[in-house]
């Protein structure tokens, strides 16, 4: 019941009573929480006037109701308290009339469902405060019901900070938010006037661990870091463990985490620079093994000092690649790369440095009892990937002065002894004219597309990337593979010689012979080969219902269109021109590599598209190859044009009659090749003819970058499963504040069961008492080695002997998080006791 109400009441009672024709109702409310106007609006039912009594209208009082309406009932509303009886000039009145008192801190406890004796003393402590109604109508949204006294001040404080639940993790948060430095912080000097700083430190401290009697926000805050910082550090500085002595580290680095999740994370980024300066960690990580600091991702300097430092040991081969590998991949995950574009760009970068250092080690386990190109598409490949990856990082980096040598050093490797040997190797395999049993890209048709059409109704979707090479087709089956709904593999196909354009897209199409006439026209079974309209006339021999068309012509079909287009059809040739169309100008042909990446998204969402049209077999491959140096080429890899009748030709090949073959060339053996009625010439290693058109990126010739072709052959499968994921844990006990957990993945990755992410975090009667952790499965293997330890950090408070806590889990997609599962875990803190 309010004050109003009982008021009302009270008048009622005394006009009532038959011994009193009228009652004056005496009101002393030293809050002074009402106006006249606003109790005549809520006794306008009331047969009672109501009166202003102040220090001053004592005797127009007096006059008006003893003499003027002596027969009427008043209601003489003072907001000041009682006077002295002395100084009470209406005392007499007082004697026939009432007083009515009005307990509000009693009807307010009542409100906040909190003890009368509690609220008084937050009245008594924190007058201020309760002068304003907008806040007590505040409090009473923030309090929670029969609240300690602690409560009730991280209440008050959770108005004062505009924080929606009175949670010191939010008061701190948005206190901090407001400014460091108090002089300028609106919040703080809010809490000065209306509470009490001193209580407010002593708070701060209590709930973050920090004993020091004297601080301010810009020392709190600077506890806070070194506490997020000092968790992962395999170390500890004297100096700064003594001056940012805690108790409750976890609690602040957990503190931290939760800040940095929200939209207000730019300030504390700020605040973590600003900081990291002051702690000179520079010069405090500088001279210590990496790891000692490679975990902790508190400062971004951290990241700039690891970036240093591997491309120091890069430079002089001291580093250690495995344990740099695993540093790279866990900082990629980490705050400041997910948040400075720069210093993600860097750190994927040297992750294809560190690959390509790594897989240098293939060129030096090079067997020549293997064939060449058999050892590439198993292994050496990988070199190009990497080295690859790290040119198209390397020069999309706006301040790449720090990489500077080390991409000349790894250029110099790339291009003076990996392909000088296989340049060399090439040269074995032609001279020795012995083709490996690798598929033939001759056959591809013939082995792949018409046991299909012939055996199956299922449509057959054949997409030709130019100039897709095996290393390129390997990371596009990799991304393909990852799916839920689909399967990938890839199998090397030896491109048919010479690797250029016209003779590889005429050996992907159905054909008994390939010939070429004077004009450089490839025929399949006489009938030219060039052109959209040429291509569909042979498909159509083949495969009746059979069409071909370009990518960008596809890639703008509605799925109506498509429906319309590729009605009855069983087999289409989707053609696409990225990569050669870049390399193949003189203009563009340093962008070669960044033509790679952009190619092998278009066939994702190529790919994407097809899946939605219900595409169950789609196979991806490519004409031919492409050699690429990214320096400049010098005058020794240049070497005498054919002379002779050509017919077709560029910097690596030429074809023709009565060829004239210079020591710089080879005549293409014909294992290697179908194309008959001429003569066929290709520069040895990585020679280049010399004549007009572009030097660095080629193709025609024999290396396995230009020859070995990827068939990469996709089918759209069921969905499958996340693996599922366990707690590898008989006894689930927690007996200290940081405790490790291993996590059992069920299943091996496979087609049926995909990778699964899953966030953990320790609860405490529905509160969050750990950090969270975001892990991927993505194991394979045996069941031994399929087994992930993750470390947890408990917030530093009392826990009682066997006190249950619960570790819950969720899958992570994207944006979205849903339970998965959840273990039960009993604490038992046997040193809590002593």
């Amino acid at each position: 019941m309010n004050v109003l109400q009982l008021l009302k009441e009270r008048i009622e009672d005394e006009l009532h009573k038959k011994s009193k024709p009228r009652t004056v109702v005496f009101w002393y409310d030293e809050q002074g929480e009402y106006t006249v106007e606003s109790l005549k609006e809520e006794l306008a039912d009331q047969p009672i006037h109501v009166r202003a009594l102040t220090r001053n209208n004592f005797f127009s009082l007096k006059i008006e109701i003893e003499t003027e309406k002596k027969d009427d009932s008043f209601l003489l509303y003072a907001n000041f308290a009682k006077p002295e009886k002395e100084k009470n000039y209406l005392l007499d009145m007082e004697l026939y009339g009432t007083e009515f008192k009005a307990d509000t801190t009693a009807l307010f406890a009542e409100q906040l469902q909190v003890s009368d004796a509690l609220l008084r003393d937050m009245i008594h402590k924190y007058p201020e405060f309760f002068k304003s109604a907008e806040r007590k109508d505040k409090l009473k949204k923030v309090l929670k019901p029969h609240a300690s006294e602690r409560e009730f001040e991280y209440a008050i404080l959770a108005v004062l900070t505009g924080a929606q639940i009175a949670d010191m993790d939010k008061i701190a948060q948005n206190l901090l938010l407001a400014g460091l430095q108090e002089y300028i912080n609106e919040l703080y000097k809010s809490i000065a006037k209306r509470f009490s700083k001193e209580q407010l430190f002593v708070l701060l401290g209590q709930y973050f661990g920090v004993h020091v009697e004297e601080y301010t926000l810009q020392h709190l805050m600077e506890h806070i870091l070194y506490a997020h910082f000092q968790r992962y550090a395999q170390f500890e500085d004297a100096t700064l463990q003594k001056k940012y002595e805690m108790t409750r580290a976890n609690a602040s680095a957990l503190f931290i985490d939760d800040w940095l999740q929200t939209k207000d994370r730019e300030v504390l980024e700020q605040y973590m620079k600003e900081i990291e300066e002051k702690f000179s960690i520079v010069k405090l990580l500088n001279d210590r093994p990496i790891e000692h600091y490679a975990d902790i991702s508190t400062f971004p300097v951290i990241d700039v000092l690891l970036i240093e430092k591997l491309v120091t040991e890069l430079l002089h081969h001291t580093a250690n690649l495995e344990e740099w590998k695993d540093i790279l991949q866990n900082r990629l995950n980490l705050h400041w790369a997910n948040r400075n574009k720069r210093i993600h760009s860097m750190l994927t970068i040297l992750v294809h440095a560190v690959d390509l250092t790594m897989y240098k080690t293939l060129l030096k386990k090079y067997d020549t009892r293997i064939p060449l190109y058999v050892q590439y598409a198993s292994s050496l490949y990988l070199i190009d990937q990497a080295y690859r990856r790290f040119i198209v990082g390397y020069k999309q980096l706006e301040n790449k002065e720090v990489l500077d040598e080390l991409a000349e050093k790894l250029t110099n490797w790339y291009e003076n002894k990996y392909l000088s040997k296989v340049a060399e190797e090439t040269n074995y395999t032609l001279e020795q004219a012995e083709l490996d049993k690798l598929p033939k890209q001759a056959a591809f048709y013939r082995e792949n597309v018409e046991p299909i059409m012939k055996k199956e109704s299922t449509r057959v979707f054949v997409i030709i990337s130019d100039a897709l090479r095996y290393e390129a087709g390997a990371e596009l089956r990799e991304r393909l593979d990852a799916r839920s709904n689909g399967s990938a593999a890839i199998s090397p196909l030896v491109a048919n010689m010479p690797t250029y354009t016209q003779l590889g897209m005429a050996s992907l199409l159905p054909h008994k012979t390939l010939t070429i006439d004077t004009k450089g026209t490839v025929l399949a079974d006489g009938e030219p080969t060039n052109g959209l309209t040429n291509r569909i006339k042979i498909l159509q021999k083949s495969e009746p219902e059979s069409i071909a068309v370009r990518f960008d012509e596809i890639s703008s079909w509605s799925r109506a269109a498509a429906d319309e287009q590729l009605k009855g059809k069983r087999l289409v040739y989707i053609y696409h021109d990225v990569i050669d169309a870049t390399g193949d100008s003189v203009k563009s042909e340093r962008e070669t590599y960044a033509a790679v990446a952009r190619a092998l998204d278009e066939l994702e969402i190529l790919v994407d598209m097809l899946s939605r049209w219900q595409a169950k077999r789609i196979f991806i491959t490519a004409d031919h190859g492409f050699l690429y140096q990214n320096s400049k080429v010098e005058n020794a890899e240049k070497v005498a044009s054919v002379d002779g009748e050509k017919f077709d030709g560029n910097r690596r090949f030429f074809i023709g009659e009565n060829l004239v073959i210079g020591d710089g060339a080879i005549a293409v053996p014909e294992t290697f090749t179908t194309l008959q009625g001429a003569e066929k010439a290709i520069a040895k290693g990585i020679n280049r003819f010399v004549g007009g058109g572009g030097l660095q990126f080629v193709h025609g010739g024999a290396t396995p970058q230009e020859s070995i072709t990827p068939l990469i052959d996709y089918r759209r499968t069921s969905q499958a499963a996340p693996v599922e994921i366990s707690v590898a844990m008989p006894s689930r006990v927690i007996k200290n504040f940081r405790i490790e957990v291993p996590m059992y993945q069920e299943q091996s990755i496979s087609t049926e069961f995909m990778a699964h992410t899953v966030r953990f975090a320790f609860y405490l009667e529905g509160e969050r008492i750990s950090n969270e952790i975001d892990y991927t499965f993505t194991m394979q293997g045996l069941n031994h080695e399929r087994t992930a330890k993750l470390v947890f950090d408990l917030t530093e408070q009392y826990y009682k002997a066997g006190q249950k806590c619960t570790l819950k889990m969720a899958t992570v997609e994207g944006n979205k998080v849903t339970p998965y599962s959840e273990a039960e875990f009993t604490i038992h803190m046997y040193n809590a006791l002593y």
